[in-house]
């Protein structure tokens, strides 16, 4: 038997207007895929000497029913608002209970389960202006990982395998250890944004390229490293053709390592952070529209978003708090 869920507020809007265009209970039933029985009840709990309320009258009138029942976030306010103001800045649930949780000076604590359950419960959420899908300001879900073709070999030249790292960086005991990678856009196969991620503190760079050719990925990195004055000790990359100029980072004293070919977990940092990135620089948007204001602002987001890692810091306050320059 399939389980009962709770009228949404745009079912009870199609309720309202269905009675309102003189259909039988039976037609509406239909209308919203629910049980004449469901219709009956609605309308009998939900009335008033006029009739069938107005659809958000209703829905408030069927919450306070179940107020024993009802969800944390429903019941205080200054929560709610918290929890909604950082997800409309993109961040996830768990951060926002993270960051909630860490800074509360009071008995009330969420956890980001509970976060996910409020949405998903009744995701259509009026913000004071307008009606807005709650789903939508969350992360996207990954497909489950299908089978892989055979990685061809890797044909870039003085690459050293990421099993030559030393022990110390799988330890992440030390900054200055990042993570690369590359993240384009669609109408483009060639213009990029580069990505960096140390794996201590979790200090983001995010850098605009024309061209995925190595002398211009390289070449901007240097000179992003010059002009930051940010210290950088080893970087890990993928076998992109992109990284194929990367001795001269030895220059700067960087030692570059190589992730086994279609082995991109094995930079599951870089991975995760380009995941969380899209948010801010999503693939539809067209290549031409990204602009190095826009991704120095991603960059900035990106840099002050709490993490579970950190004990809910941000990047910037962990890095700060290792006296490491972070812009």
């Amino acid at each position: 038997m399939e389980k009962f869920s709770q009228l949404s507020y745009y079912e009870r809007q199609k309720i309202y207007t269905g009675l309102y265009e003189g259909k039988s209970q039976r037609a509406i039933a239909l209308s919203i895929g629910r049980d004449k029985s469901t219709i009956s009840r609605e309308m009998r709990r939900n009335k008033d000497y006029i009739g069938y309320l107005y659809p958000g009258n209703a829905h408030e009138s069927a919450k306070g029913r179940r107020y024993k029942n009802i969800a944390k976030l429903d019941k205080h306010p200054e929560l709610l608002k918290f929890v909604i103001k950082c997800l409309k800045k993109k961040w996830s649930p768990n951060a926002a209970a993270g960051q909630w949780n860490r800074h509360t000076k009071n008995d009330i604590t969420i956890t980001d389960e509970a976060i996910y359950q409020w949405i998903y419960k009744d995701p259509h959420y009026y913000d004071g202006n307008a009606w807005i899908d709650l789903r939508k300001l969350l992360i996207r879900s990954h497909k489950n990982r299908g089978m892989r073709r055979r990685a061809p070999k890797s044909n870039i030249k003085n690459r050293v395998s990421i099993h030559e790292r030393p022990a110390i960086i799988n330890q992440n005991v030390e900054v200055g250890h990042y993570e690369g990678d590359l993240i384009f856009h669609s109408g483009s196969q060639s213009a990029n944004i580069l990505t960096l991620i140390d794996r201590k503190t979790k200090h983001t760079i995010l850098i605009k390229n024309d061209n995925k050719r190595s002398a211009t990925v390289i070449g901007a990195l240097i000179q992003n490293i010059e002009g930051s004055g940010l210290a950088i000790k080893t970087i890990t990359f993928d076998n992109g053709s992109e990284f194929a100029e990367h001795t001269k980072l030895n220059i700067k004293g960087i030692k570059t390592y190589f992730c086994d070919p279609g082995s991109p977990w094995q930079k599951g940092r870089i991975e995760n952070l380009n995941g969380v990135a899209r948010r801010f620089l999503p693939f539809n948007m067209g290549a031409s529209e990204v602009t190095s204001k826009l991704v120095q602002d991603a960059q900035d987001q990106l840099n002050h978003m709490p993490r579970q890692s950190l004990a809910f810091m941000t990047p910037f306050e962990a890095s700060r708090a290792e006296g490491v320059l972070c812009h």
